[in-house]
């Protein structure tokens, strides 16, 4: 895991959140998206896998427990940091989410995936290990950038001269930090014989958003 690591801590330093901008007002879109979908109140457990500084987790209601999950220690240490400031506790995990995740099934009432997925080599084997820790009552949320609408804005706004304007500290093409390319039907492709499309919407046309149920197992 450590040159897993080590690669996501320099991607972390290189490539700080949250947004400004353009970029800043769809990101708050989508977190107003994962709010509603995710429903959270007092009673709730909410775990986010791929929870980065914990930007999201900061956007989002209060609840009983809450615990972020990354494998970026950089990034937890933000993420510590950031909730000691706001006043605000919660847990953080470090990990890789492809492999076995250290909860126990049916831990969480709320679990959140939110622009990680495209950061891993395995995007299957991480929603396999949220699989196994969901119960088919846990509210899933997923999210992914829809790279193609995406990379065609920036091509615009770049011929335009506009793009260092409306996009600071974003590149021009594909992130380097991003290895897999999604849009709505390769996200349910995914998932399939795992979870079931509650929703699955684009925001705005550039990001794709899903309330997700675990699928049962035959027999069980």
């Amino acid at each position: 895991m450590d040159e897993i690591a080590e690669w996501n801590d320099r991607m972390f330093e290189e490539h700080p959140t949250p947004y400004f901008g353009l970029a800043g007002i769809v990101e708050r879109a989508r977190i107003a998206a994962i709010r509603r979908l995710a429903d959270i109140t007092l009673a709730d457990t909410v775990l986010e896998i791929g929870c980065e500084a914990g930007n999201l987790l900061l956007a989002l209601p209060e609840a009983g427990r809450i615990v972020g999950f990354d494998i970026s220690r950089k990034a937890l240490d933000a993420a510590t940091k950031s909730f000691a400031e706001a006043g605000r506790e919660a847990t953080f995990v470090r990990g890789n989410g492809e492999e076995p995740l250290p909860f126990e099934q049916g831990e969480f009432s709320v679990i959140i995936c939110s622009e990680m997925l495209e950061h891993v080599q395995e995007p299957r084997a991480v929603l396999q290990q949220i699989y196994k820790i969901a119960t088919p009552a846990t509210r899933i949320v997923l999210t992914v950038p829809y790279e193609r609408p995406k990379l065609v804005i920036k091509k615009m706004l770049t011929a335009t001269g506009l793009f260092r304007l409306l996009l600071p500290g974003i590149e021009e093409g594909l992130s380097e930090w991003h290895l897999q390319e999604f849009s709505r039907e390769r996200l349910l492709e995914e998932m399939q014989g795992l979870f079931k499309p509650l929703s699955a919407k684009t925001l705005l046309g550039l990001h794709v958003i899903a309330q997700v149920q675990k699928i049962k197992a035959p027999g069980s």
